[in-house]
């Protein structure tokens, strides 16, 4: 890590939206999708979204699916009706925490048992474009969302994915430019922190982590003329994936 130019964003948790797949019967209750991003075919079709696309690949998010690989479908039943109508989905939940997955995993194999049931990685990049067009949910972690400033009782169910950042610290992408990591977990943003303060000095409380939304770093990265965020996973996903590689 190295110490950057400060930058300024601010949390907004946003209301998200649903989605398409292979089919349960499980129902819960989201909200409608509102979010602050471009309209889907300006921001889809924009110069910059394959390099945006490929960035958030680098993200494996996870859904519980069958022997095939398909992820499962869940009913959805939003708070109040979309501009054409509907207010029920059937769509694929994923999660960007493998906990939470293998959570629901283990809930739909007492539900819905079905041979080869198991979780499966999927790249973050093209579901977010599904999410956007209410065709998939993306289902973030409820101790992120609490840290993002949701209250204790709030259902992940219906919020977009937080992120967080240190402003004063970047590292280099893979072309060495510096780039601000943008972690999905407060606990590895607070991790980069102090790997920064032990490699180049300081105190840890004068670098202050901040928040932004998933939707808002991709509209910013849709507005800017280079790549300036590197999308960092939570750890335990990262953990769980070369423990299943090397099993």
């Amino acid at each position: 890590m190295m110490k950057a130019s400060s930058l300024l964003c601010s949390l907004a948790l946003l209301t998200p939206s649903t989605e398409a797949f292979l089919s349960t019967t499980v129902s819960f209750h989201a909200t409608s999708s509102t979010t602050s991003l471009k309209s889907s075919n300006e921001l889809f079709d924009s110069p910059n979204w394959g390099a945006i696309r490929e960035e958030l690949d680098q993200v494996p998010i996870f859904a519980v699916a069958n022997a095939e690989g398909q992820p499962l479908k869940y009913s959805v039943q939003l708070a109040k009706k979309t501009d054409d109508g509907k207010d029920t989905f059937e769509v694929p939940l994923f999660y960007t925490h493998v906990e939470d997955a293998l959570k629901e995993l283990e809930s739909a194999k007492e539900n819905s048992p079905l041979p080869g049931m198991d979780i499966n990685p999927y790249p973050l990049g093209g579901l977010f474009e599904l999410w956007s067009k209410n065709e998939a949910v993306i289902v973030p972690n409820k101790m992120s969302i609490i840290s993002a400033g949701a209250p204790p009782t709030a259902n992940p169910m219906g919020q977009v994915v937080p992120l967080f950042a240190c402003m004063e610290i970047a590292q280099e992408d893979k072309d060495g430019n510096a780039v601000l990591p943008l972690f999905f977990e407060l606990e590895d943003a607070n991790a980069a922190v102090a790997e920064a303060v032990s490699l180049d000095g300081g105190k840890q409380e004068d670098f202050e982590v901040v928040g932004l939304s998933l939707p808002q770093a991709v509209q910013l990265l849709s507005e800017a003329k280079e790549n300036a965020f590197q999308f960092i996973p939570p750890s335990s996903s990262i953990k769980h994936i070369r423990d299943y590689l090397s099993g």
